[in-house]
């Protein structure tokens, strides 16, 4: 049990750091695109909120996990 847990620990860590990446990649992507589009929303908005929140989840599952492996060993 505790190898598995410890695989998808890290198999989420990974998809932190790549949904992380693309989430840096796209506000880059932002801050150009209004550097010449003042009053226009970004074009790519829906898909930066959607990143947001798949990180959001990602992060609160990798939690839960942590807290599971890791919360028992330090009662004892």
């Amino acid at each position: 049990m505790t190898e598995t847990l410890l695989a998808e620990m890290e198999e989420i860590r990974n998809l932190i750091a790549e949904t992380f990446a693309k989430r840096n990649f796209l506000k880059q992507e932002m801050e150009k695109w209004y550097e010449s589009h003042t009053n226009k929303r970004f074009e790519r908005s829906d898909e930066l909120i959607t990143i947001d929140s798949t990180l959001s989840q990602l992060d609160s599952h990798y939690k839960r996990l942590w807290d599971y492996h890791y919360g028992k060993s330090a009662k004892i």
